[in-house]
C-alpha cells in the first residue's frame, strides 16, 4: 500500500511510484498546508521556470483545515489561464497533441465543487 498527499501536477517521481504500486491510498484528513504542491505547481517555458496555483479560499477565522475541505476559490479564470500556459509552454513538444485532448477537460470542468 502506498500513501500519497494528493498534489497539482505532481512530481514524476510520484507518477512512478503510483505505478509500481498495488493498492494507493490519497491522504484527506491531514491539515492543508498553504503554499505547498497541493495547489501549486512550477513548469518551464522559454522564460524559464513558471508557477502555476489554484487559487484557495480562506476564512480569516480558520487556523487549521482539513485537506478533504479545502475549496478551489472560483472567483479567478485560473483554468483558462493554466491552461493557456501549458499550451504555450509544451505545445512544440513532441507528443503533446497526443495529450492536449486529456488535458483539456480538466480546464474546461466547472470547479464550483472541486476540492484541493
Amino acid at each position: 500500500m502506498s500513501l500519497f498527499i494528493p498534489t497539482y501536477f505532481s512530481p514524476i517521481s510520484q507518477y512512478s511510484a503510483i505505478i509500481k504500486s498495488d493498492n494507493i491510498v490519497f491522504e484527506m484528513e491531514d491539515n492543508y498546508q498553504k503554499q505547498s504542491f497541493r495547489n501549486r505547481c512550477y513548469i518551464y517555458n522559454s522564460s524559464g521556470k513558471q508557477l502555476l496555483t489554484i487559487p484557495v479560499k480562506h476564512k480569516n477565522t480558520e487556523n487549521r483545515k482539513k485537506t478533504k475541505d479545502t475549496l478551489v476559490e472560483n472567483n479567478f479564470d485560473w483554468q483558462d489561464q493554466h491552461f493557456k500556459s501549458l499550451k504555450i509552454a509544451y505545445r512544440t513538444s513532441p507528443f503533446f497533441d497526443f495529450f492536449e485532448d486529456d488535458l483539456a477537460p480538466i480546464f474546461e470542468k466547472n470547479t464550483n465543487t472541486y476540492r484541493i
